[in-house]
């Protein structure tokens, strides 16, 4: 352990002690209505999450109640958590944006005593058989309704005056008391709830900062993603044991224009964001004059030759060493600056990310290390390190992992970070193998330097009428590849062939779409013919690289996007499939219908809706 590393075997007293090493030391900054950031130190943020605690306890929070924050990312939702463990309450973070109906269901399996919310607009996602159990409501931000019946406080209240006595609080919290519930994002059902103790939040914590020595009290981190997102928590609960600073971005859209200024030693995020990152390049790019753009490219294919090396473990040769300073000097620095002139490496996590774009980044200067983990444990299972990563791989085990593969191909995980049960689920099986392994429900591989290369979720992976296997993810990976696909999802259990629903972005192609003209028999936007043919040759050159029997047969284009609200997207942007296919199910019927009158022989099969 680095001696300015704290330990302790609960969450606050990690920051009890923290604030005790470098009370004067800062602990977040934030920033003002301005816009300007501002510093709070260790010992304001324990003070602060004491204040609250005693607010709460005063509404009537007491030991192992289960309280849901339903909020945005902000330093408040830190606070609140941070109290909530003080008091000994269990925390059941909620993303706004989910839909209502799992919002209910997340509601009425963690059994809630209470609820914090952002604003009391958000009551309105809960049904009254819900709310009728709340002991209480907190919101961060707005005012309590003058309709408002039983009890209601706001964050303010809470917190009261700097001058609050906080020598009544103190930690309630044992290490084997549960602290969190955290929800399966629910791509193939129901959410499930998964509950973790203190002390197993913190061990996940020690395994990570024994993997990423990087993480010091110079280290500058970054809290962008929802807070409803346990990995998110747990990196903040990093930065307090290892005494990093953390910076706030409530607004992901300000993630981007702030990073230059706040120079992160690393950040996490999921796949999503790196493609937007590289199309918001691309496009800049394309923007250019054609000289300007020439020289990118080859600065572009400088990198790629300067990191292939790297990852072979081979020096560059002279002339590539050459060029690649000149090209670093001139270019890639440049186009990379956005991120500051301190990051050490991006986390990429929640999905696979494909290989072309971890080595396009890595060409720029920037590498991404994937990793990979599960809602039923609670460390990550496995990391690629700074030092040591493939590409294609999610990386390694992390301490207090121990995985093998099972006959089948599934890789088993156990250790004891592993779940032991869904939350008050009677229906669930016991989780774990006569083993004592957790079955991961991921198709794997191990190379002979203990790499692990995931091939596909055994829910997601389908078999064709012809007994053809098809993993979906490698094939939306494909799709998505092209500058104006959104999203992507893949289908065709039980068909002669699969096929694809694609999710168009109209901001990434003003030069091909048009409104006004009906298309497959629908009045409204349409698409310009020269689109069409754009699509088809993008989409044929896309899959050219995939087995004939993976590449799709048909696809339905739609301008309407994936989201959360939609029920496409789960709360951390994992692609609900299921809901996907019910969505178009009339469209991707017909266009089977259709493709087995031409009995599929001639090109590709496009519908537009």
């Amino acid at each position: 352990m680095r001696e300015t590393t704290v330990s302790g075997n609960t969450i606050p007293s990690l920051l009890e002690s923290r604030a005790r090493l470098t009370p004067d030391a800062v602990a977040h900054w934030t920033r003002d209505n301005d816009g300007q950031w501002q510093p709070t130190s260790w010992q304001e943020f324990w003070e602060c999450a004491n204040r609250v605690a005693l607010g709460l306890q005063e509404l009537g929070v007491k030991e192992q109640q289960t309280i849901g924050i339903m909020a945005a990312t902000s330093q408040k939702w830190e606070y609140l958590h941070m109290a909530l463990l003080i008091s000994g309450a269990v925390v059941v973070g909620i993303d706004p944006h989910d839909s209502a109906a799992n919002i209910g269901e997340i509601a009425s399996r963690s059994n809630l005593s209470g609820l914090i919310v952002q604003d009391p607009s958000l009551l309105e996602k809960f049904s009254e058989s819900v709310t009728k159990n709340f002991n209480f409501v907190v919101t961060i931000t707005g005012a309590v309704p003058d309709e408002a019946t039983g009890t209601f406080s706001t964050f303010n209240e809470l917190s009261g005056s700097a001058n609050k006595d906080v020598s009544g609080s103190g930690i309630r919290a044992q290490s084997n008391d549960p602290a969190t519930i955290v929800f399966t994002s629910g791509t193939t059902g129901t959410p499930k709830g998964v509950l973790y103790t203190q002390e197993q939040v913190v061990l996940a914590c020690s395994s990570i900062l024994n993997t990423f020595d990087d993480i010091t009290p110079d280290s500058s981190l970054v809290c962008w993603l929802p807070l409803s997102n346990l990995f998110q928590r747990i990196v903040n609960i990093c930065a307090i044991s290892s005494g990093a600073s953390t910076y706030f971005i409530e607004n992901p859209r300000d993630l981007i224009p702030q990073l230059a200024g706040i120079h992160p030693q690393l950040l996490i995020g999921v796949p999503r964001f790196f493609e937007k990152v590289h199309e918001g390049i691309t496009a800049e790019i394309q923007k250019k004059p054609l000289l300007v753009r020439k020289a990118i490219d080859w600065a572009l294919s400088v990198g790629a030759e300067n990191a292939c090396a790297q990852r072979l473990m081979r020096e560059p040769g002279f002339s590539t060493r050459i060029c690649h300073r000149l090209a670093n000097f001139l270019i890639l620095s440049r186009m990379r600056s956005f991120v500051g002139k301190k990051l050490k490496f991006f986390v990429s996590g929640s999905a696979p990310m494909p290989v072309w774009l971890l080595e396009w980044f890595h060409a720029l200067g920037i590498v991404v290390l994937e990793a990979y983990g599960i809602t039923e444990n609670i460390i990550p299972i496995a990391m690629n390190r700074p030092h040591c990563f493939k590409f294609g791989t999610v990386g390694t085990t992390l301490p207090g992992n121990d995985v093998i593969i099972a006959e089948d191909g599934e890789l088993l995980v156990k250790g004891k970070g592993v779940f032991r049960g869904y939350h008050r689920d009677d229906t669930q099986q016991f989780p774990l193998l006569a083993n004592g392994y957790l079955a991961t429900g991921d198709y794997a591989e191990i190379d002979t330097d203990g790499f692990i290369t995931l091939k596909g979720r055994k829910s997601e992976i389908f078999k064709t009428s012809t007994g053809q296997r098809i993993a979906p993810v490698g094939v939306e990976s494909c799709l998505r590849r092209i500058a104006y696909v959104e999203n992507a999802a893949v289908f065709g259990a039980g068909r002669k062939f699969p096929v694809a629903v694609l999710s168009i972005s109209t901001d990434a192609l003003p030069r091909y779409f048009q409104g006004g003209e009906p298309l497959s028999g629908k009045d409204g936007p349409g698409f310009h013919p020269d689109f069409l043919v754009s699509l088809r040759k993008d989409l044929e050159e896309e899959v050219a690289s995939l087995p004939p029997q993976q590449r799709p047969a048909g696809i339905v284009i739609t301008t309407d996007p994936f989201t959360i609200a939609g029920g496409e997207l789960t709360a951390n942007l994992k692609l609900r499939r299921k809901n996907v296919e019910q969505k178009y199910q009339k469209h991707i019927e017909r266009m089977y219908r259709e493709m087995e009158k031409s009995d599929r022989t001639a090109e590709l099969f496009i519908d537009c809706l």
